[in-house]
């Protein structure tokens, strides 16, 4: 029996570890850093079980934030900070436009992670229903958003190169080999637009 279907079977909630991440941040942040030690300030929405609602980290301990706001559901385990449990932000508040507005922001531009300009069909299978039922709940609020959003803001969505073969697959978040040629693909098509026709 593989580890995913084992860890799946015994908690019951999540298929992944969240160590490997936990490790990758420690590596890359330093395992003390905290918000405030940062040279940009930086706010992190995550999705609070207990409140049912939106959350932003933007004082304490880094790590414990940035896991909270990727904790996907099924994928990873809730992350527990203080006495609440948090699920990935996307779920609330995907493209967080509005607390960017919020913070003074006049000029924003929208790295997005996710395939926000990608039509949805009609699933078939109960995997697609999860799927599109998941990014309907993502997009919802940045369409609210977009349709508010004042004259007086200069709004730039990077593109992120398109799609990749395979990437309609369930298991297409663990091809780590396709990562260069997304970060190549999103920088040559945000290039082009930042450089204008």
């Amino acid at each position: 029996m593989g580890h995913q279907l084992r860890r799946l079977i015994t908690t019951r909630t999540h298929i992944n570890s969240p160590e490997p991440l936990r490790q990758l941040l420690r590596d890359t942040l330093g395992a003390d850093t905290r918000f405030e030690d940062l040279p940009t300030p930086l706010r992190v929405v995550a999705a609070s079980i207990e409140s049912a609602a939106e959350h932003w980290f933007t004082t304490g301990p880094l790590i414990p934030a940035v896991l909270a706001s990727a904790s996907v559901p099924g994928l990873l385990p809730p992350t527990r900070v203080g006495q609440e449990h948090y699920l990935d932000g996307g779920i609330v508040n995907s493209i967080p436009l509005q607390a960017a507005l919020d913070a003074g922001a006049r000029t924003v531009y929208v790295l997005h992670v996710g395939r926000v300009d990608e039509p949805l069909t009609a699933p078939t299978t109960p995997v697609e229903t999860a799927r599109v039922a998941f990014e309907i709940a993502r997009r919802h609020r940045w369409a609210r958003d977009l349709a508010d959003l004042p004259d007086d803001v200069d709004l730039h969505v990077l593109p992120t190169g398109g799609a990749l073969e395979g990437d309609q697959n369930l298991s297409s978040y663990k091809r780590m080999d396709t990562a260069p040629a997304r970060i190549d693909r999103a920088h040559r098509a945000t290039r082009a637009y930042l450089e204008g026709p």
